[in-house]
């Protein structure tokens, strides 16, 4: 496949293809002659890898590593799976963020959707309100 369709495939740009190359994150993707990268299955699957890494939080140096431990083959299987278990807690130390982050959206949207009904925030004047606790 050509740039461009994995490009449309993917959702990322052909920059961020080249730059991925350039970087060492897709070192393996074939070319055809005059230069053309020719990429496969293989390489969308690695592509997805890198996104899902990305989306973690993780540092490109570090996806690079993994990237080339992949390359080692089974010298390097401990290595991934200890990466992924460290991946995991971060995703769910993130998603107990992002909850906190849902309850207090969720309480303003009531807030305002309340107020906005009543036409004036002061129906909330002598109250006291359970608001939501982010820190």
């Amino acid at each position: 496949m050509r740039i461009g369709e994995v490009a449309k495939i993917t959702g990322l740009t052909e920059h961020t293809l080249r730059f991925y190359e350039k970087s060492g994150l897709m070192p393996d993707t074939a070319k055809r002659r005059g230069g053309i990268r020719d990429y496969c299955d293989t390489d969308i699957e690695r592509l997805g890898i890198i996104e899902c890494l990305k989306k973690t939080g993780m540092p490109l140096r570090d996806i690079k590593t993994f990237m080339q431990w992949c390359a080692q083959g089974d010298a390097s299987i401990e290595q991934r799976y200890q990466m992924f278990i460290q991946r995991k807690e971060i995703v769910r130390q993130q998603m107990a963020e992002l909850k906190k982050t849902m309850s207090v959206i969720d309480f303003k949207i009531k807030y305002y959707g309340d107020a906005r009904d009543a036409g004036t925030l002061d129906i909330y004047k002598d109250k006291k309100i359970k608001k939501p606790v982010f820190f």
